[in-house]
C-alpha cells in the first residue's frame, strides 16, 4: 500500500502547475533601456505558456528616434500576431513603448516562431523544459522576480 501511495504522489509531483518570472534589464546601444520579463507557466517541467513583456524606455531619444524605434518594434509584433495562437499588444505612450506577446507552446506555434527567429530553442521543438528554460535564462542575466 505504501509503495502506491509513493507512487501516485510521485506522479502527481509531476504534473504541478508552477509559475516562475524572471527579467533583464539592458541598455542598447542606441541608448534605449530594455525591461524584458518573461513568465513561464508549466505543468510538471513542461511550459505550457510564455508571457514576455518588452519595455522599451526610449525618454533618452528625439522625436524621431522615438518614431523609428516604435516602427521597428511595431513590425516585429505583426509577425508575432501571424503566427496562429499568439496574442501580441502593444502600447507607446510617454516615451516608453511595451509590446505582451502571449505564446501557447505546442510545436506547431513553437516551430513558426523559432523559423521566424522570434524564439530560439535548443533541441526539438515538441516540449520545452522548464528547468533547462530557468537555467538558459540564468545563464543570460536574466534573474529571478517570483516563483
Amino acid at each position: 500500500m505504501l509503495a502506491v501511495l509513493l507512487v501516485l504522489s510521485l506522479s502527481a509531483c509531476g504534473g504541478r502547475e508552477k509559475s516562475a518570472a524572471y527579467t533583464m534589464e539592458t541598455v542598447m546601444e542606441s541608448g534605449v533601456k530594455m525591461t524584458d520579463t518573461l513568465t513561464l507557466n508549466a505543468k510538471g517541467d513542461t511550459v505550457q505558456q510564455i508571457t514576455e513583456v518588452v519595455k522599451l524606455d526610449m525618454t533618452g531619444l528625439n522625436t524621431v528616434e522615438q518614431e523609428e524605434v516604435a516602427e521597428r518594434s511595431d513590425t516585429i509584433a505583426e509577425q508575432y500576431r501571424a503566427v496562429e495562437g499568439v496574442e501580441c499588444t502593444t502600447e507607446n505612450a510617454d516615451g516608453v513603448y511595451s509590446m505582451t506577446i502571449v505564446i501557447p507552446v505546442s510545436e506547431d506555434t513553437v516551430s513558426k516562431l523559432a523559423e521566424q527567429n522570434l524564439l530560439t530553442i535548443t533541441g526539438g521543438t515538441g516540449e520545452i523544459s522548464m528547468k533547462s528554460t530557468e537555467e538558459s535564462l540564468l545563464e543570460n542575466n536574466y534573474t529571478l522576480v517570483e516563483e
